[in-house]
């Protein structure tokens, strides 16, 4: 017989079993899902569902011309789908949301960011906090909970190919502050903000998309430098931390950060004493995939120190199998999963996953306001010429280089010149110049006295067709203002031309801005946030 104490107790554990409250302890297969994260497009979204529903930890969503509203019944279908789950674990649902190359006007119906390096110009760090805390809860408004941001890099290599307008600037006491204050404002939110890239992109000469790059400096000088930012957002208590798939022989001669035990579990969790997500950056790139297939990978993130595993549009289920597998074995220990399992699920609790989703109203008229005001902080006179304000007496030709996407918010510049009663005209051509198109741009600058030519850069690289033609108008005697549009290196292409501006990104509120240079409305306060080749 039992006694009455613990007779209570069975019937209470009985009841709690009966009602279905008291789980069952999950298995390896189920830890080893939450650590997941795929990617989706909108228009396609029934893979990541099943994924949902079969227990997945997050969904990244990626490129799409949709509404707010289309993204938000989205994400709750993805959401739902999770609830069906054998866990009933809410998703992460993210976003790369950057300024410039990484994010574009027609993403998932949110709001166009100013570039980093923009904000780097501005330097103004309440501003760029309100921006993110408007900005997140614009994310939340769309159902996202996780923001893949802000870039930590500090920019030291004019030619890096994937970073460039990316980054703050290559001062690292500027993008610590900066960067703090996008992390204070995501989390303000209630955002999930995930610094990247650890321990740092910025000196990089390729791209780890398409291999794996090496970087080798001293670790005297990555903490000098290239760490500086880290080390603010772990003291801020930032909620994640992106790994790099870049290899630092001083920290370890053989793997990339990405697979690294000396990086992620020594340098970023041990010495630097960080205790939230590590998340991998996605192991569908190349620098990872010429080692080994992205089942293997993701098991010897784990195995390094890695609590999240990115693996893009790869099939999560081979992953999965591979990390139970590993575990069992005992080449994966056990307690390392749970780990990261515990990791993800504290994460969840604290972001309010587990919450009902708070009422959210737009906030699209008070973020326009900062994000203009940002823009027209960031505008740089690199140089003048004697040309800014243009003359009134002149005719003036606009002609902008860049992808098409961008040529709605171009006309915010013209529009800006000829409501200040100028004499102008504005073509547009991309930046990859077709045959014959040479005849048309040299027609558009036939009949002006002064050129204003917008310059498009992603990276370290230029676009040689594109450079061609402006150098060939440049030289043409007449007198040009060269308006670098994104990337600010790219004005070193063009030491001829007599006047130079940096917007460090080609928004609508930017080429206002631009266009208040030149009519001589606004006096440009910006600074460089990095350095330019002689």
């Amino acid at each position: 017989m039992l006694n009455s104490k613990r007779r209570a107790l069975f019937t209470g554990i009985l009841a709690l079993l009966l009602s279905g409250r008291l789980a069952a302890e999950p298995s390896i297969e189920d830890k080893a899902a939450q650590l997941f994260i795929v990617s989706t497009e909108a228009q396609d979204i029934s893979a990541a569902t099943a994924a949902a529903r079969g227990g997945l930890g997050g969904i990244q969503l990626q490129w799409g011309s949709y509404s707010l509203e289309d993204t938000r019944r989205l994400t709750e279908t993805l959401q739902a789908a999770a609830a069906a789950s054998k866990e009933k674990t809410p998703l992460f649902i993210a976003v790369d949301y950057e300024g410039g190359s990484v994010y574009v006007p027609t993403t998932l119906g949110l709001l166009e960011l100013p570039t980093n390096m923009m904000l780097g110009a501005a330097a103004d760090e309440n501003n760029t906090a309100t921006l993110f805390y408007l900005a997140g809860k614009e994310l939340k408004r769309a159902g996202i909970n996780m923001a893949f941001g802000p870039v930590l890099d500090i920019n030291t290599n004019p030619r890096n190919p994937i970073i460039g307008i990316r980054s703050l600037g290559s001062d690292p006491a500027e993008a610590s502050r900066l960067g703090g204050a996008i992390i204070n404002g995501l989390k303000a939110a209630g955002v999930i903000a995930v610094g990247k890239h650890f321990p740092g992109h910025g000196a990089a000469e390729q791209d780890s998309h398409k291999t794996l790059p090496e970087i080798s400096i001293s670790t005297a000088e990555l903490h000098a430098t290239h760490l500086v930012p880290f080390k603010r957002a772990v003291a801020l208590g930032i909620p994640a931390i992106m790994t790099a798939h870049i290899r630092y022989p001083a920290l370890d001669r053989s793997n990339p950060a990405t697979l690294s035990r000396a990086v992620l579990a020594g340098l970023l969790k041990k010495d630097l004493d960080f205790r939230g997500l590590v998340i991998t950056d996605s192991l569908d790139m190349r620098a990872i995939t010429s080692r080994m297939p992205v089942h293997k990978a993701a098991a010897a993130a784990l195995k390094a120190g890695a609590d999240i595993l990115l693996i893009g549009k790869a099939k999560p289920r081979a992953a999965i199998r591979e990390i139970a597998a590993q575990v069992r074995s005992g080449e994966i220990n056990e307690t390392r999963l749970n780990d990261a399992y515990n990791r993800v699920l504290e994460a969840k609790r604290a972001a309010g996953l587990f919450e009902p989703a708070e009422p959210t109203s737009p906030f699209d008229k008070a973020y326009l306001e900062i994000a203009g005001d940002l823009s027209r902080r960031a505008v740089t006179l690199v140089r003048d010429g004697g040309l800014i304000p243009l003359p009134k007496d002149k005719k003036i030709a606009v002609i902008i280089f860049s992808p098409q996407r961008f040529a709605e918010n171009a006309i915010h510049l013209y529009r800006t010149l000829l409501e200040n009663g100028y004499q102008a005209s504005q073509s547009f051509f991309d930046i990859g110049l077709k045959d014959g198109e040479l005849k048309k741009i040299t027609e558009a600058a036939a009949g002006a006295d002064v050129l204003v030519l917008g310059s498009f850069q992603w990276t370290g690289t230029q676009n040689a067709s594109q450079r061609s033609a402006i150098n060939r108008l440049i030289g043409s005697g007449k007198p040009a203002v060269l308006l670098s549009l994104m990337n600010p290196y790219d004005i070193s292409a063009y030491p001829k031309a007599a006047g130079a501006i940096a917007l460090y990104g080609m928004t609508a509120p930017s080429m206002a801005a631009a266009g208040e240079v030149l009519t001589g409305q606004l006096s440009p306060a910006g600074k460089l946030p990095v350095a330019l080749s002689k």
